[in-house]
């Protein structure tokens, strides 16, 4: 198994990555975390977040949510 490179080949040419597109019930999302009007954002600023082993001080950029 190799760790995820969210499909750097297809997000530089301006795509999604694969999974992002196969995902038929919107689950994942994906974006710029900078852009303030990115869907991330607003997931980040509406939804509960959490980030696994946060506890470790890695400041991982992968999150959990959850609708409230």
């Amino acid at each position: 198994m190799e760790k995820c490179t969210f499909c750097l080949h297809r997000t530089r040419e301006g795509k999604m990555p694969a999974c992002l597109e196969a995902c038929p019930t919107g689950a994942r999302v994906f974006g710029n975390i900078l852009d303030p009007d990115s869907e991330i954002r607003w997931v980040l600023a509406n939804k509960r977040v959490f980030v696994l082993k946060e506890e470790l001080g890695t400041q991982p950029h992968f999150f959990y949510f959850f609708d409230k």
